[in-house]
């Protein structure tokens, strides 16, 4: 098994065997069969690191600061060996117009390829007004980003259900992403916040198999 992210590994005193090890664990926490972890670490060892774009809409940060509490793999560890993290308005170097930049360029330069990831519910009272980014409500932008994304996956309770700014009476008309978007693949992680190694299972899968895993 070779390819750049072994290579960073051993780099980082890393084994091929704790490697496997953390494969096979993946596999084991989403059902598949044992043989997955071989497909998992062999498709993670070589694969072009995918792009993501990460949206923050009406939420309060706690999906951010749990993943930035991942300890299998650390959140630096998967941002640098695992994925390229284009666009997440807390983690980003960048602010204000240089940010919108990166993240229109994310999306052209990975038009049909990028993992879309949304925390938060997206507000429809008032034209979206109640929450914007860059002075565009999160609705449009959620659009737009939607439109060229392989797949979606709404992060934490807010983006798959809701969560509490949906809660009677609802003053804003929050919605979850799956209200708004209607012909892409979706997979919802829940949890207020939710469990890091979760998402950091979706995305081994993704990267393994090219899809989301199946859902019950």
């Amino acid at each position: 098994m070779q390819g750049p992210l072994i290579d960073t590994l051993a780099r980082q005193g890393i084994t091929r065997r704790t490697f496997l090890k953390y494969c096979a664990t993946l596999a084991s926490m989403m059902a598949l069969p044992p043989a997955a972890g071989r497909a998992m670490a062999e498709a993670m060892a070589a694969a072009r690191r995918p792009s993501v774009i990460w949206l923050p809409f009406q939420e309060c940060t706690g999906c951010t600061e749990s993943i930035t509490r991942s300890h299998s793999p650390t959140l630096e560890g998967m941002i640098f060996d695992m994925i390229s993290l284009d666009y997440q308005e807390t983690l980003m170097a960048a602010a204000g117009h240089q940010a919108e930049e990166a993240r229109h360029a994310a999306m052209k330069d990975n038009a049909g390829k990028y993992l879309l990831v949304v925390d938060g519910s997206i507000p429809l009272g008032l034209d979206g007004a109640y929450s914007c980014i860059g002075g565009r409500s999160n609705v449009d932008i959620l659009k737009e980003a939607a439109e060229g994304a392989a797949a979606i996956i709404a992060m934490g309770s807010c983006a798959s259900y809701g969560g509490i700014p949906k809660a009677n009476p609802n003053p804003t008309g929050a919605v979850s992403v799956s209200d708004i978007i209607k012909d892409k693949p979706i997979v919802n992680i829940p949890g207020c916040p939710p469990i890091p190694v979760v998402m950091t299972g979706v995305l081994a899968h993704y990267l393994t198999f090219g899809s989301l895993p199946e859902l019950d």
